[in-house]
Parts: structure tokens; sequence; C-alpha cells
């Protein structure tokens, strides 16, 4: 009898461990669209630079441009992601790395069919040059609720967070601290490259 309550107890949890793992991947899948749509939408376009390794794309596309922003983030997280398995071990899950592969994956997949001219767009009937405030409160709203849904599925998107969590590690700098370093040189180097200072500012 305790055999058979056992057996039933050890089923209902996998099927509980299952559907967690399901609505995890669901969680990453869906962060990860809206986070590639933020980009591809509002942020490349317009060339306003967040911080992380797809806003260090953003400027480097402006000086090579027939590379995309996704492949430049693609180009970062590739090495940052070894570095970071090699250092962190197990506790740097694969839904980490998956995440970070996907998301320049998506950003590629939507430029190539929505393209990244505002003029073109749609039809240009998205063109919100004329409205920047408005492109980064959309944009912003994208990133973090695509941010915020890949970590409800237990990971990161990698890039930069992988830099602060080194930082973190060997400086005993806070993590709130490390990301904001990281992200303020990305920033600062978008004003100096792309000579408008408005558009990092945003």
């Amino acid at each position: 009898m305790s055999g058979v309550m056992e057996f039933a107890l050890t089923e209902k949890y996998r099927r509980y461990a299952s559907r967690r793992r399901i609505k995890s991947v669901l969680w990453l899948v869906c962060g990860s669209i809206l986070m590639s749509a933020g980009f591809v939408l509002f942020m490349n376009p317009y060339q306003v630079v967040p911080g992380g390794v797809y806003g260090l794309g953003i400027v480097l596309h402006a000086l090579f441009p027939s590379i995309q922003v996704g492949t430049f983030g693609l180009m970062f997280d590739i090495p940052l992601l070894l570095i970071g398995l090699k250092v962190f071990g197990r506790m740097f899950g694969a839904k980490t790395v998956t995440a970070a592969l996907l998301i320049p994956v998506l950003m590629n997949t939507m430029t190539y069919f929505i393209g990244e001219n505002p003029a073109t767009m749609f039809g240009g009937k998205m063109d919100l040059s004329n409205d920047l405030f408005l492109v980064c409160i959309f944009g912003g709203v994208f990133l973090g609720c695509g941010t915020g849904l890949i970590i409800k599925g237990h990971a990161t998107s990698g890039g930069t967070d992988i830099i602060a969590m080194l930082l973190t590690r060997y400086t005993r700098m806070r993590f709130s601290r490390a990301i904001l370093l990281v992200d303020s040189c990305i920033i600062v180097f978008g004003m100096v490259v792309l000579g408008d200072w408005r558009l990092p500012l945003y």
C-alpha cells in the first residue's frame, strides 16, 4: 500500500515539475519575443542606446551597417556565455544560454521582415522620428516586460549581466552598481560614436 502511495506521489510530482518546466520555457520565449520587438520596433531604428550588448550593437551597427544589431549581440554573447559557464559552472543555467541565443536570432528575423528604416516600416505608419520620447517609453515597456518574463522563467538575457556578475564576484561591487557602470560606459560610447548627445541621453 505504501509503495502505491509513493508511486502516486512521485508521479504527481513529475507532472507538477513538467508543468513548471513548460511554463518556464513559455515565459522565456515570450520574454525573448518582447525584448526583440522592443529593439527592432523602437530602439534600433532610432539609434536609442539603452545599454547592454544590444545597445553596443546599435552603436556598432551605425559604424558597420552591413552587420545587424542582433549579430553584434550574438558576437558578444557567445564569448561571455563561455566565460560565464567557466566561472559560474552549473549555477549558470541552460535557460540563460537559450535566451541569449534566441534573442539575436529573433531580432535578425524581425529586422529581415520588418526592416529598420522608420520611413518604410509598416508603410511608414509607425514613423516616430519626431517623437523620440514616445519611442523611449514604448521601447522601455517592451524591454522591461520582456526582461521580467525572462527572469520569471528563471533565466537572464546574458550580455552585460554576465560582466556585472563577474565584477560582483571579483571586485565585491554590488550587482546593481556593476550593471549601472557597464551600461553607463556603453551609453557614453554611444554618445561619442553617434555624435548626437540626445539619443543616448534618452
